[in-house]
């Protein structure tokens, strides 16, 4: 079986129209490695378009291109090549999928250890610690350019998929990427600003109402708590103020699992994320159970029924699989 790099990269070189996807509700990951491909491809003479069902968070908005992902059309487009990087299937890309009228190929460019692998050609590297690094992968084995904007884009990738390089998938070649990516001149105080230091108050005041909620359970081996409609109605937060309140639960010394039940705008859906602090136990295997997946530390899935119910369900599975790994 040929090489899925030098597959992708014959056909960036070859092929002329390009459309670059990721997951709905994107995170650090997904928006920076979506815009290093977009901003690489263009710098090559590409013609290239990135879609998104959601708006870039607020947070992003000051790396390169940010304004270049736009909402997918109302008419359908053809294109040579589609590309969906950091996305583990594809009904993750949302409604952007329809609004593709043809294309010869699809490449499935991913992290995720339950990518259930959709592309014609896949690229699936579950031992990496966010997808930002296989797109710094690609660029330098195929000989693409890597300015100082993809340089930061990637960064932004990395440095939020790893918790700004503390999570335990911070591996020596992690820190040798972002060494390079930093060699390039991006300004790390201003990346860390944006991501990390610039937080809108209605977040703050969502986490105080969220932080009231918290519980334990199972001899304080899990933590988790709740963001209700009438959370985001009181606070004024956006959707995706949430990213990274589960840390909080995830922080307390002796949690094992934290778990955050998100209701959504969608009646009788609940979102819910998952973070493992013991290698023993495997979020991805919880996730899966509901239809979801991720990694073995970060999972998540979207439930249908009634919320007293989906906690009930995820709290059962939670406290099977820490008896399963025998803690």
């Amino acid at each position: 079986m040929s090489n899925p790099v030098h597959q992708i990269c014959d056909i960036i070189r070859r092929e002329r129209s390009f459309l670059i996807l990721t997951h709905y509700r994107p995170d650090g990951d997904a928006v920076g490695s979506q815009l290093a491909l977009v901003l690489m491809l263009k710098k090559i003479g590409k013609r290239v378009a990135a879609w998104n069902d959601d708006a870039v968070p607020t947070k992003f908005h000051f790396l390169p291109g940010a304004s270049l992902i736009r909402n997918p059309p109302a008419k359908p487009q053809k294109f040579d090549v589609v590309i969906s990087i950091d996305s583990s299937n594809w009904q993750r890309v949302g409604t952007a999928a329809e609004k593709i009228a043809s294309r010869k190929h699809l490449i499935n460019i991913d992290h995720h250890v339950s990518n259930d692998r959709f592309g014609d050609i896949n690229w699936i590297v579950p031992s990496s610690p966010a997808s930002g690094q296989i797109a710094f992968d690609l660029i330098r084995r195929g000989g693409f350019p890597l300015t100082r904007d993809i340089a930061t884009c990637l960064f932004a990738a990395i440095s939020t998929d790893t918790g700004s390089f503390s999570y335990a998938n911070t591996t020596a070649e992690c820190l040798h990427v972002a060494a390079q990516l930093v060699g390039t001149g991006l300004n790390v105080g201003k990346i860390s600003h944006h991501v990390y230091e610039s937080y809108p108050y209605a977040r703050l005041h969502l986490l105080r109402l969220v932080l009231a909620d918290l519980k334990l359970a199972d001899r304080k081996r899990i933590a988790y708590y709740w963001i209700t409609k009438e959370m985001f109605e009181e606070s004024r937060a956006k959707r995706e103020d949430t990213e990274g309140v589960i840390d909080y639960a995830r922080s307390i010394d002796g949690v094992v699992v934290a778990i955050l039940f998100e209701e959504l705008n969608e009646p009788g859906k609940i979102r819910i994320s998952l973070r493992s602090k013991n290698a023993k136990v495997d979020a991805n295997a919880i996730a899966r159970v509901f239809g979801g997946g991720g990694h073995r530390e970060a999972a998540g899935a979207r439930i249908p029924g009634r919320p007293s119910e989906v906690e009930r369900r995820v709290l059962r599975a939670v406290r099977a699989e820490i008896r399963a790994a025998g803690i």
